[in-house]
């Protein structure tokens, strides 16, 4: 008599069990990796815009005023972190303002900037602080600019480092 030989291998059940707990442990690391992803470009633009800030701070010391428009904002060598940006709202056309307002005294101006995290960023100069939340105050720079501090009244009290879809010809990476 022939005697029945066993085989040996894995049972459908077992690959089921070990092909779920790869998954389980693939899911756990994809959520890992996009929370450090979202820290990392918060953390980006937050650097971004406090060096920015201090580049404003430097402009103003050796100027008497705060940079205003390309030609000024173009001396000033400004380097940003671009693809930690978010799409920013009014159909992709900003994500990075600098507002600021002759009114509102020499000391004053607010950067207001949208992270891919989807988080938006508010630097103030006078309380050299952020706010952080996770939308715009309105669709228009000026209302965004006013809900960051400034009593903006027109647009042309702002610039736009980054404009449907693209960055200003000042703004280096």
């Amino acid at each position: 008599m022939w005697a029945q030989r066993r085989q040996s291998g894995f049972t459908i059940v077992e690959l089921l069990i070990v092909i779920v707990v790869i998954a389980i442990l693939a899911a756990i690391t994809i959520v890992a990796y996009n929370g450090i992803q979202s820290r990392a470009n918060d953390t980006a633009v937050k650097n971004d815009l406090q060096a920015l800030a201090k580049k404003f701070e430097l402009y103003r010391v050796d100027n008497g005023v705060y940079p205003v428009g390309d030609v000024q904002l173009g001396t000033l060598d400004i380097k940003l972190s671009k693809s930690v940006y978010g799409n920013g709202f009014s159909s992709n056309t900003h994500n990075v303002l600098y507002c600021r307002i002759a009114g509102d005294g020499p000391d004053k101006f607010a950067l207001v900037a949208s992270s891919k995290s989807g988080n938006i960023f508010t630097y103030q100069s006078t309380t050299r602080a952020f706010t952080v939340t996770t939308t715009w105050a309105g669709t228009g720079s000026n209302i965004i600019c006013q809900a960051a501090g400034i009593n903006q009244v027109i647009g042309t009290d702002r610039d736009i480092l980054y404009y449907s879809n693209g960055w200003m010809p000042y703004v280096g990476g």
